[in-house]
């Protein structure tokens, strides 16, 4: 495990292409929803998951047989990584995707992948941050880690490099008043950086749930600060569809998004207090912990994720994200567009559809 360089930045990032990009391979050219009447029955859609708790609006979707009132089969695919999704997506084999924009995604589509971001799938408004910063709870008790300006020239472990978390890491050290480049940077995946701490190995991570918790549960890690409060809901995953999906199958995509926000909004109903504890928790706990193996108590004690229960995807965030992956000297050839990348015809469709979302969460009859 290597910590970042200025020097070794820029050749990193190449393989940072792999991760999460799974979003951006084989796809043609892309379009906007159908603004009529979809003829979905009969088809099939396959979707690439990786059976994280952030999935649960698939989950929930297909269930509650929203994605059959549609009319559509869909079909999962589960992978042990994102990265493994890249050869089906070259060969035509998924249609949807979902992750986080990296420095990676946006060097493909400069390089002239066409990909569709559609819809929020993972955003951490106050009271939703699901990635913590956590430091290992010796150096917490010890009084050597109180605070982030304490981290300087320590370790702290990130998924992969260069992807919207280091985004996030670096809000939080500059609100402690410290460069990206003051800390020394491990990648180790989330569900590792528990094992990582309780080895000594790292020293701090930005870790999602449910390995946050149980690091804390394990007396290995303590919560030490929250990105909300520095970065206010951040667009940490998003749904995205392949070009030719969007373009070619457009009214699929806008069939498929119909169900995808249903799924969404029972889920966002279930939610209170940051945790599936609300209205209707129970259904969801069960259906999200049956899908992903998750024990139903520790899903309960988690941090949620939110979503948004339009699809409504936080475009400022990406630019920021895309803006501090350029300062960093990760991105190649030609400026993307993120604006240009966000096509939320298919979200405005279903909304059209299915009508408004209101705070109680029902669902308001459209028309």
């Amino acid at each position: 495990m290597k910590a970042i360089t200025r020097t070794g930045a820029r050749s990193a990032a190449a393989g940072v292409a792999v991760s999460l990009a799974f979003v951006t391979a084989g796809c043609g050219g892309g379009s906007t929803a159908a603004a009529g009447g979809e003829a979905c029955d009969g088809k099939t859609v396959t979707v690439g998951i990786t059976k994280s708790a952030s999935d649960a609006p698939f989950y929930v979707a297909q269930r509650k047989g929203y994605f059959n009132k549609q009319g559509l089969t869909v079909r999962f695919v589960p992978f042990d990584s994102a990265a493994k999704m890249i050869a089906p997506l070259g060969a035509g084999q998924l249609d949807v995707g979902a992750g986080a924009p990296s420095a990676g995604f946006y060097n493909a589509v400069a390089r002239g992948v066409q990909v569709r971001i559609v819809a929020d799938k993972g955003s951490m408004p106050k009271g939703y941050g699901y990635m913590p910063l956590m430091v290992r709870k010796d150096l917490y008790d010890s009084g050597k880690v109180k605070t982030i300006a304490q981290l300087k020239g320590l370790k702290i472990a990130e998924p992969a490099q260069a992807t919207a978390t280091s985004s996030t890491a670096g809000a939080l050290l500059h609100s402690a008043g410290l460069a990206y480049g003051d800390v020394k940077h491990e990648y180790i995946g989330f569900a590792e950086q528990v094992t990582a701490f309780q080895n000594g190995a790292i020293d701090a991570a930005l870790i999602t749930e449910p390995s946050a918790t149980v690091a804390e549960q394990r007396g290995v890690a303590v919560r030490l600060a929250n990105p909300p409060d520095v970065y206010d809901n951040q667009q940490l995953a998003v749904v995205v569809y392949g070009g030719k999906f969007a373009g070619e199958k457009s009214r699929l995509g806008t069939c498929f998004m119909t169900a995808y926000l249903q799924g969404a909004r029972d889920y966002v109903s279930a939610l209170a207090g940051g945790k599936v504890t609300g209205k209707g928790a129970d259904e969801i706990v069960k259906i999200v912990t049956a899908a992903t193996g998750l024990k139903p108590e520790l899903y309960r004690t988690i941090v949620a994720n939110y979503v948004n229960p339009d699809g409504v995807v936080n475009v400022e965030s990406l630019r920021r994200d895309y803006d501090f992956f350029a300062q960093q000297s990760w991105l190649e050839g030609k400026r993307v567009s993120v604006d240009a990348l966000v096509d939320p015809s298919f979200s405005r469709a279903a909304v059209a559809k299915i009508g408004a979302f209101d705070k109680a969460g029902a669902t308001k009859t459209a028309g």
